[in-house]
């Protein structure tokens, strides 16, 4: 366990780069959807750097030369492609579903955090078979900042009728570490790819479902 925070009840789960491996794809169906506009995504942007970002943040940092309306559009079009090919694009990482089972089974309360719409969230967690292991699930209606559409934890334990002190998020990208931070979360950052904000930031560093297995006092999967 943590003996850091004994106290701890609740455990928070983004969904994008900590439970399913999405972010490939979701860079590559925007990058087939650019090309009709004779724009090569690589040009503007890196996989690494629209890690955590919500697709309307996305579009309004690196392509602000499209309408809202035309932004809007491309992002439809996106989650449309995402939705309608999940075998594809929404690869569970190896060991979450024994490793979201076991935490259930230990009494956490497990709510799911991420910045795509609540009801899309739902499906996805009932496409990996883990739906019955959350209680609740908020969207980017309840994670995103309208301001500065970055993910934004401060309505969270509120919602869920605990103390910050009692939760722990874990995240993949240096938004939403940096986010769950500023609002006094103890955070557990999945490194895929190399961030100094993620060390700098996260209050531990995890690379896989075992690493994460561990610190929860977990018995390890095999491989």
């Amino acid at each position: 366990m943590i003996p850091e925070l004994p106290q701890i009840n609740s455990l928070y789960f983004d969904f994008d780069g900590v439970i399913a491996d999405t972010e490939q794809g979701r860079y590559n169906a925007y990058a087939d959807i650019l090309k009709e506009y004779s724009i090569d995504i690589s040009s503007r942007c890196q996989l690494n750097q629209i890690q955590g970002l919500t697709g309307t943040a996305l579009m309004a940092k690196y392509f602000p030369e499209f309408s809202l309306a035309e932004r809007k559009k491309i992002i439809r079009r996106r989650n449309e492609e995402y939705l309608s090919r999940l075998d594809h694009y929404c690869i569970p990482y190896p060991g979450v579903y024994e490793t979201i089972r076991d935490l259930k089974a230990k009494g956490f309360f497990m709510a799911l955090t991420t910045a795509n719409s609540t009801a899309v969230a739902k499906d996805l967690l009932k496409h990996l078979g883990i739906a019955e292991f959350f209680d609740e699930v908020y969207g980017l209606e309840v994670c995103e900042n309208p301001v500065t559409q970055k993910k934004d934890y401060s309505r969270i334990a509120e919602l869920t009728g605990n103390h910050v002190s009692e939760c722990i998020v874990i995240e993949d990208s240096p938004v939403g570490v940096s986010g769950a931070k500023q609002s006094g979360y103890f955070t557990i950052a999945f490194e895929h790819y190399p961030h100094p904000d993620l060390s700098a930031y996260a209050d531990l560093i995890v690379h896989n479902y075992n690493d994460l297995r561990q610190i929860f006092g977990l018995e390890p999967l095999k491989s």
